[in-house]
């Protein structure tokens, strides 16, 4: 018995966090986790994320994520993480010239691999901080949009701020930006059909991040497609019962620690 115990304590104590949701579906097409690497990076839109922005050089998504520049991110990961999009080649091979490819998934969504968990976003940048509005919306198992719409952040909610929430098993995000204009993962379904306004990387254990492109393509306020106009990084939360089994099983190992070290009469 003491030694179920103290297994029982160790595997909640160090076992991984309840996922939120890493699994990502497409409607069309075929995509899926690229990788790159910091040499990548030279602002030529390839991945698609890669261009200059306006915010001086060097501060697109890539440079922030890595750390290569002042993005005002303290979390940075420093290192390149997996995105998602079509196939990107970073070396050359057989007629694929080195650094080409990795468009964009214009339609994507997430689908929960564990009923009735969270996750708790931060905002690391959030560019319009007092007018933009980020949440998240509820689709199908198809990816059909179903209307219902979840605010997370809103107006003064700038860089730090925390929320946790309980998606639906089939979800998206959306932003809304001060111009009116409402982008989400699902392009087709929002103010400039047919391009993405999301990046999305994936992080270690069951985390990942989303890069934001506040403006349209191709208007007079064409976007310089930096993808750093809002970043938020997203992690699972442990479901309330986990803790709760954490808690006894410390409880049980407190009372045989006791036990051990009362001296014998």
């Amino acid at each position: 018995m003491r030694k179920v115990l103290l297994v029982v304590a160790l595997a909640l104590l160090t076992g991984p966090a309840t996922a939120l949701a890493d699994t990502i579906q497409t409607t069309a097409g075929t995509y899926g986790w690229q990788t790159w690497s910091t040499s990548n990076l030279n602002q030529n839109g390839s991945p698609y994320w890669d261009n200059g922005s306006w915010d001086g050089a060097y501060k697109n998504i890539g440079y922030c994520l890595t750390g290569a520049a002042t993005c005002s991110m303290p979390d940075a990961p420093g290192v390149p993480l997996d995105f998602w999009g079509a196939q990107f080649y970073s070396v050359a091979s057989p007629g694929h010239p080195v650094d080409t490819g990795g468009g964009f998934d214009p339609n994507f969504f997430f689908a929960k691999d564990t009923p009735g968990s969270t996750a708790a976003l931060k905002i690391e940048i959030a560019g319009f901080a007092d007018d933009n509005t980020f949440g998240w919306f509820e689709t199908d198992l198809t990816g059909t949009l179903l209307g219902a719409q979840h605010e997370l952040f809103y107006g003064s909610q700038g860089a730090g701020a925390v929320k946790t929430f309980t998606p639906k098993s089939y979800y998206g995000f959306y932003l809304t930006t001060p111009q009116g204009n409402t982008f989400y993962t699902l392009s087709s379904k929002g103010s400039d059909p047919g391009y993405q306004h999301f990046a999305v990387f994936s992080g270690p254990g069951e985390s990942y991040w989303l890069g934001m492109e506040d403006l349209k393509f191709g208007n007079c306020y064409s976007s310089d497609k930096d993808y750093n106009d809002m970043v938020v990084y997203v992690a699972p939360v442990p479901e309330p019962a986990t803790l709760t089994l954490f808690g006894t099983g410390l409880i049980g190992l407190a009372a045989l620690v006791r036990r051990r070290l009362k001296p014998r009469s």
